[in-house]
């Protein structure tokens, strides 16, 4: 019964006005490019059927065309298309965490309307959304808990372009809450965190608050101030990969396995060569941004990758690897140490 209702639906919104007219086959060919498969017969049925509840005629002759009677009072049918449905059904369950409160309420209906859509199952466009994921590489841990209330008033800010007055808990404080105003610039998710990019009080050096940490969040009248020549895509990539220098490094890599495929396939940044060396692994030559989410990187590479320069790097992972070493050696808590046979 609802495949045949949004079937009906969407048939009747291909219909055009007096005076122009569309074969039924043409009406076909549309529903099939929504994912309705339907047949020409049964796409005869539905106007024949409709035509006896709306004001809709045929012409005569071949191929027979269908249109709305001339002078037909306007009927606004309370649907969408399923492509319609599968993009606002999409941007609620991806998008939702970076929309302002005003624009989700706005939406509220399209989002009820595409769920009904995609609900019913009756096109094959909505089942997209059975085919598609967005799977990270890195650990996937539970996002932290966000007050709504607190997040609708740091959202409202920034949309309408006010400072806030925020009490926030920062980790290098020890959780102490402190009060001050910002000057909300942009949101930023990564890891599944929210921060606002914002400065504080009359400083221009713009940073980033974990939106979790903020305890309390009033909007202000006063209208926030923009610092000159403020970037987001600029700050993200000096700020979130917590970048330790500010001159970029010559970065020598020694790869093997299937590490160096991937990084044939997908470049760590523009310029990248790649060469074979002895055995089974091969030296990659890159300019990369001095950060320790490069170090964390390095890191992870575990066995089959090995920094070669530059040289201060080079000693930089190799501590690390002994600091790291050291700790492993160490036994467990409650575990008697190893002894020798």
């Amino acid at each position: 019964m609802i495949d045949t209702l949004l079937r009906q639906w969407s048939l009747l919104r291909l219909i055009p006005r007096y005076p122009r007219r569309l074969d039924p086959a043409s009406i076909k060919a549309q529903l099939d490019a929504q994912g309705i498969e339907v047949t020409l017969r049964t796409v005869q049925r539905d106007l024949n059927a409709l035509a006896a509840v709306f004001p809709l005629e045929a012409s005569e002759g071949r191929p027979q065309g269908w249109r709305w009677c001339q002078g037909a009072r306007q009927i606004d049918i309370p649907s969408m298309d399923p492509h319609a449905a599968l993009t606002f059904y999409l941007v609620e369950q991806h998008l939702r965490a970076l929309l302002p409160p005003t624009t989700l309420a706005n939406l509220t209906p399209w989002f009820e309307a595409a769920r009904g859509v995609v609900g019913t199952g009756a096109s094959r466009v909505t089942q997209w959304k059975n085919k598609v994921r967005v799977v990270a590489r890195t650990l996937t841990k539970v996002p932290p808990a966000i007050d709504p209330a607190i997040q609708d008033s740091l959202y409202d800010g920034l949309l309408r372009e006010r400072q806030i007055e925020v009490t926030y808990r920062a980790l290098t404080t020890g959780g102490e809450a402190k009060s001050y105003p910002v000057h909300p610039l942009g949101l930023v998710v990564m890891e599944q965190v929210v921060y606002l990019v914002c400065t504080l009080r009359d400083y221009q050096d713009p940073r980033f608050l974990a939106i979790h940490r903020i305890d309390a969040a009033q909007v202000l009248e006063q209208a926030s101030k923009r610092p000159k020549g403020f970037d987001i895509d600029a700050f993200i990539a000096q700020e979130f990969g917590i970048r330790l220098g500010a001159e970029p490094l010559k970065l020598v890599l020694k790869v093997r396995g299937t590490l160096a495929a991937y990084l044939a396939e997908t470049p760590i940044a523009p310029g990248q060569k790649i060469k074979p060396l002895a055995g089974d692994w091969q030296e990659v030559r890159v300019k990369v941004a001095d950060t320790q989410q490069l170090r964390n990187w390095l890191g992870s590479l575990g066995t089959n990758g090995v920094v070669l320069a530059p040289a201060g790097l080079r000693e930089e992972m190799r501590a690390t690897l002994r600091q790291l070493a050291a700790l492993y050696d160490e036994p467990a808590p409650g575990q008697a140490p190893d002894h020798p046979l």
